[in-house]
C-alpha cells in the first residue's frame, strides 16, 4: 500500500512521460508533414510568382503532397504505432492507478502543441 505523498509522485512521474511520448508522436508526425511538403515543392516548382496574398499551392500541388505524404506514412507507420500503443498503455495504467487507490483528481490537461 502506498501513501499519499507516494502516490502523488508516481502519478505525476506517470504523467510527465506520457506528455513526453504525446510530444515524440507529434514532433515525428510533424517532421514527416514538412518532409512531404519540402519534397513536393522541390518536386513541383513554379514557373510564375502570382501576387502576394494569392495561394501558389494548386490542386496537383495537394495531390502530390498526400501521396508523397502517404508513402512516407507507409514507411513509418509501424514506428508511429509502436508510440501510439505506448501512449495507450501508459493512459490505461495511469486509469488503473487512479481506479485502484480512488483519485478523484483531475487529471492535467492534454497540450497538443
Amino acid at each position: 500500500m502506498m501513501n499519499r505523498v507516494q502516490l502523488r509522485a508516481m502519478l505525476a512521474r506517470m504523467e510527465s512521460c506520457l506528455a513526453e511520448t504525446r510530444l515524440n508522436l507529434n514532433q515525428a508526425e510533424r517532421v514527416l508533414a514538412n518532409r512531404a511538403e519540402a519534397e513536393t515543392i522541390r518536386r513541383r516548382p513554379k514557373a510564375r510568382h502570382y501576387h502576394r496574398r494569392m495561394s501558389r499551392w494548386t490542386g496537383a500541388d495537394e495531390a502530390e503532397y498526400r501521396r508523397i505524404l502517404d508513402d512516407l506514412l507507409e514507411i513509418s507507420g509501424p514506428d508511429l504505432d509502436r508510440l501510439r500503443r505506448k501512449i495507450d498503455r501508459q493512459d490505461a495504467a495511469i486509469e488503473a492507478l487512479r481506479r485502484k487507490y480512488g483519485v478523484k483528481m483531475e487529471r492535467p490537461p492534454f497540450l497538443d502543441w
